[in-house]
């Protein structure tokens, strides 16, 4: 029997937010990526969460001791055994069980950021180099999706993953070298099959990646 999964992850935006899109915009370089539907709002795509999650989840997880792959690089993905990121988040052989939305803001307001090219060479700024970059201002952003499991606990694993990951970050999105998408994760909720995941399980399962020790 499949074991359904449900995840919201709120998070405290600290500063503007930049996820380039595919449109075009008068006067701007790096457009905002908008709603699919009616093109209006902000939004962070499904895969640049997703993206970002696993991203997180290789460096929290090699730091509690545990081996897993390099999603960055091809050759080093799992084959045969696959590690914990992989189970989760899926690998080019095979589909991830999870299934993210597009993150959405709260009330949002829209500005043009003008920056300058810089050459990590010479530690120092190109010449005629400006280019703009349209950011979106909001106080929260959230990202929800499901997932679909084999059993019980692997749903339950893959929640403390996210979670984790989710406490682990502290930017997404472009530009962060420059101060842009900073945040923090204000709240969370999971459930299997209609149940919520308590803290003390996600902890308690973190527990066992981690020695024993308690997550804070």
């Amino acid at each position: 029997m499949v074991t359904r999964l449900e995840f919201r992850l709120r998070f405290e935006l600290m500063s503007g937010l930049h996820t380039t899109g595919d449109r075009a915009e008068l006067w701007t370089d790096k457009a905002l990526a908008l709603d699919w539907h009616k093109g209006r709002k902000p939004i962070v795509p499904a895969t640049s969460i997703k993206g970002w999650l696993r991203e997180n989840a290789e460096k929290v997880l090699r730091s509690l001791g545990q081996s897993v792959c390099d999603g960055s690089r091809p050759s080093a993905i799992c084959r045969s055994r696959k590690c914990l990121v992989c189970q989760v988040f899926g690998h080019p052989r095979e589909k991830s069980p999870l299934i993210f939305s597009d993150g959405s803001f709260d009330e949002t307001l829209r500005d043009t950021r003008t920056n300058v090219s810089l050459s990590r060479h010479r530690k120092a700024s190109y010449e005629e180099r400006l280019f703009t970059v349209e950011v979106a201002w909001s106080k929260t952003f959230e990202a929800k999706g499901v997932g679909f499991f084999s059993t019980l606990q692997e749903a339950k694993q893959a929640a403390a993953i996210l979670w984790l990951s989710a406490k682990a970050g502290f930017a997404l999105g472009a530009s962060r070298s420059r101060g842009l998408g900073w945040l923090k994760l204000k709240e969370c909720e999971f459930k299997c099959d209609g149940a919520v995941i308590s803290e003390e399980e996600l902890k308690a399962l973190v527990n066992t990646w981690r020695g024993g020790k308690d997550e804070k």
